[in-house]
Order: C-alpha cells, then sequence, then structure tokens
C-alpha cells in the first residue's frame, strides 16, 4: 500500500529530482521501482519504447534511465505548452479582447525543470514565463530574464497556434543562458572607432606604401 501511494502521487519534477539523488544509484533498481508510474497515461507512449529495448537486452538500465530522463522531460514540456494553449484559446473564447491574445509563449526553467519564480515589479513573487505578439519580442525578454538568472537556467519559447508539419507539435526554442549572456553583452562596433589618432596615422601610413610601390612600377 506505501509503495502504490507513492506511485500514483508522484509527478514528473518529482520523478526528476529523484534521478539526481542516491534513490537512481542503481539504475535497474529505481527503473523497476518506478515502472508501473512510467508506464501510466500518456508517459506511456515515450516510456515504453526504452523500456521494451531493455527487457530485450538492446541497451543497459543507466543509459535507459538517460534516455527516459530526456524523454520525460520533454513529454513534460509539451503537457505544459498544451496547457498554456488551451488557456488562451479559453482566454478567447470567453470574450478576451483579441489584442491581449498573444501567440507567443516564454518560460524561464530551472535545471530540475520548475519554472523560476522571481520578483516582479510591484515586489510579488511569480513565475517567469510570459506571453508575447512577437518572437523578436520573446527572444528579447528571455535573453534579459537569463542573464538575469543563475548559472543553471534556461528559456523555453513556443508558438501557441502554430504546429510544426512533421510530428504536429508545437514550434519551440530552446535558449541556454550562454547564448543569452553572449547576444546581451555583444557591443556593436561604433562608427567613430576609424577616427582614432593611432589608426588614422596607420592608414595614412599604407596610403603613402602604396604610392610608394606605384612609383615603382612606373619605373
Amino acid at each position: 500500500m506505501r509503495t502504490t501511494s507513492k506511485t500514483r502521487n508522484m509527478t514528473v519534477k518529482g520523478w526528476l529530482h529523484k534521478t539526481n539523488t542516491k534513490a537512481a544509484a542503481s539504475a535497474e533498481g529505481f527503473i523497476a521501482a518506478h515502472r508501473e508510474w512510467l508506464e501510466t497515461g500518456s508517459l506511456a507512449e515515450v516510456t515504453s519504447p526504452i523500456l521494451r529495448m531493455m527487457d530485450e537486452g538492446q541497451i543497459f538500465p543507466t543509459p535507459a534511465l538517460e534516455l527516459l530522463k530526456t524523454e520525460v522531460w520533454t513529454h513534460h514540456l509539451r503537457v505544459e505548452a498544451s496547457k498554456a494553449e488551451a488557456k488562451l484559446l479559453a482566454d478567447q473564447s470567453g470574450g478576451t479582447d483579441t489584442r491581449t491574445a498573444k501567440p507567443w509563449i516564454a518560460r524561464i526553467f530551472d535545471a530540475k525543470g520548475n519554472l523560476v519564480i522571481a520578483q516582479n515589479s510591484k515586489g510579488e513573487l511569480v513565475e517567469l514565463e510570459e506571453t508575447f505578439h512577437s518572437a523578436s519580442d520573446a527572444d528579447r525578454w528571455t535573453d534579459r530574464r537569463l542573464f538575469e538568472g543563475a548559472p543553471d537556467c534556461f528559456g523555453v519559447i513556443q508558438h501557441t497556434q502554430i504546429r510544426r508539419s512533421s510530428d504536429g507539435e508545437p514550434i519551440t526554442s530552446v535558449i541556454m543562458r550562454q547564448d543569452a549572456i553572449a547576444r546581451i553583452l555583444k557591443t556593436p562596433k561604433s562608427p567613430l572607432s576609424k577616427k582614432t589618432g593611432s589608426r588614422d596615422n596607420k592608414l595614412s601610413f599604407g596610403v603613402k606604401v602604396a604610392q610608394s610601390r606605384c612609383h615603382f612600377s612606373h619605373g
């Protein structure tokens, strides 16, 4: 009864957290302990092929656990994106002003897959997610939040309406913190930089050399 209760109440975030603790020291035992949960509901679609490969000896338990972690996390992101899309559509059908229906949603996650919580301008603690009318606005917001965030955070930007023709999943971009920092710290070249004294002298000297070579050719 005790094991069944834990399996029933397990969440994706809870399971992923357990994979990073001593409970996952034995990959085979860990998978066996949570197999019922892994094969429950929509998760079974992504976990069953991996579990079958492990059962047939095509893959060892340790790499199988790593594959399961990746697939479970990806599945979780898809579910969250679908929930966000459903919420936006519900708001639209409920008479919400169409100007507030923004098709792009950006979120900031930590290394464990949790939405990052931060203080907003009003001093309130809120989850870092926001909707936007354009992808460029979502990109800029995500870059700023990642620049201000912890080293292990990353961003996910999704379109709530357009889906890929290959698999029907929402268009998704994962933004890494190091890339966001590089874009923010990138300093555009100033047009005045070519007018510094040292560079002007060097450029002037170069012109004289070209004239000297031209004179030599004529001789």
